[in-house]
């Protein structure tokens, strides 16, 4: 009889995606087959600080019961888990699942820290995070992978604020009204916003770079309807059928997502038969372009019988309501399986990895 894995559930963040990651986690906790793995809850508040226990939930929801410990990840290979700031306790696991929407938990950063302590975890990887939380890169990784995407131009908050004039005349040299502004590094549509006239441009840059150093601007897509497909696997990935949203409001924003609830979503997206089959290959071949393992929903915008690869999300909400996991449902993976297949998926690319030279002696890398 074999023992169970010790799975560690992190949550939270220094993110604006704060409380959706948290509700994402929940959902991954009740999910999880109780026959293989025991779960650890890892919470992450919104200052920086590491909580592990029970308690770590009720911790980031404010409630009494806060049964928990200060934790720092371990990063010796020989201990690999979670040190007590208070009694140096070591608490081991397996594999990590993490739960962290946006910057610093889905950006390639947490992923980094995870490589370095040598621990197995579920979704993409240092780089293939880095390159989708990027909506600037990603562009240029599709574009360069010959997949279409929205025309757009990119600049910094430090061009802005260096020669705005100079800026948007380099916008409407390549582009025209109306247009989408958005965050080049941030998720739920957080500080997307769409001009139609020059000051609203201007004031959405301005909005944009509260949450990024970078903007990416685009053409506003005509009549776009909003196809979002779930990939899954690693060497093999697969595709989902392909669902559509419905917006509330004149286009899918955080609101719509995660307080009003107005938007709808229709699974399967009703589009003709080769669309879809065109759309669900390129959610995969999007997903290899960035080198994608493990996880991500690829989002499109289709006009007519045409689309456009619009973002990558490798860390996708998990919520009740979130597609990623409505998605597989539909194509025939139930919720508790694909939160097992994630786990194994982390496991076999870990394992993978282990087989590659780490270190070499010089002496006899040179034949001395």
């Amino acid at each position: 009889m074999t023992s169970k894995q010790v799975v560690a559930i992190i949550f939270g963040g220094v993110s604006t995606e704060h409380d959706v990651s948290v509700v994402s986690a929940r959902s991954v906790a009740r999910s999880l087959d109780f026959d293989r793995f025991d779960p650890v809850f890892v919470a992450i508040d919104k200052n920086g600080s590491w909580y592990l226990g029970p308690g770590a939930f009720d911790l980031l929801e404010k409630k009494e019961d806060r049964n928990v410990d200060r934790v720092i990840l371990s990063t010796d290979p020989v201990r690999p888990g979670f040190l007590s700031l208070e009694s140096g306790k070591l608490t081991g696991v397996d594999v990590i699942f993490p739960v962290l929407h946006g910057p610093r938990g889905e950006d390639g950063t947490m992923q980094g820290l995870f490589e370095i302590a040598g621990i197995p975890y579920v979704g993409c990887d240092t780089m293939s995070s880095a390159v989708a939380m990027d909506k600037d890169m990603t562009k240029r990784v599709l574009a360069q992978h010959g997949l279409p995407v929205v025309k757009g131009v990119c600049l910094t908050r430090w061009m802005w604020r260096t020669d705005r004039q100079e800026v948007l005349a380099e916008i409407f040299r390549a582009l025209k009204l109306p247009l989408f502004v958005k965050p080049a590094t941030m998720g739920s549509s957080i500080g997307i916003t769409k001009a139609k006239t020059d000051e609203e441009l201007s004031l959405g840059i301005e909005s944009a770079l509260k949450y990024s150093v970078k903007v990416v601007v685009e053409n506003a897509v005509a009549n776009p309807r909003e196809i979002e497909v779930a990939v899954l696997g690693n060497n093999e990935p697969k595709a989902s059928v392909p669902g559509e949203v419905i917006p509330g409001s004149e286009y899918y924003d955080f609101d719509d997502k995660y307080v009003n609830g107005s938007s709808k979503l229709i699974i399967p997206a009703r589009i003709k038969k080769p669309l879809l089959d065109d759309i669900r290959f390129a959610a995969v071949d999007a997903f290899v372009a960035i080198g994608g393992a493990g996880m991500a929903r690829v989002d499109f915008l289709v006009s007519g019988d045409g689309y456009f690869v619009n973002e990558i999300n490798t860390i996708p909400g998990f919520t009740s309501i979130s597609m990623y996991p409505k998605l597989w449902e539909a194509t025939g993976v139930p919720y508790q399986s694909l939160v097992t297949t994630l786990i194994e998926l982390a496991c076999k690319r870990h394992e993978e990895q282990k087989t590659l030279v780490k270190t070499i002696e010089l002496g006899k890398s040179l034949g001395v």
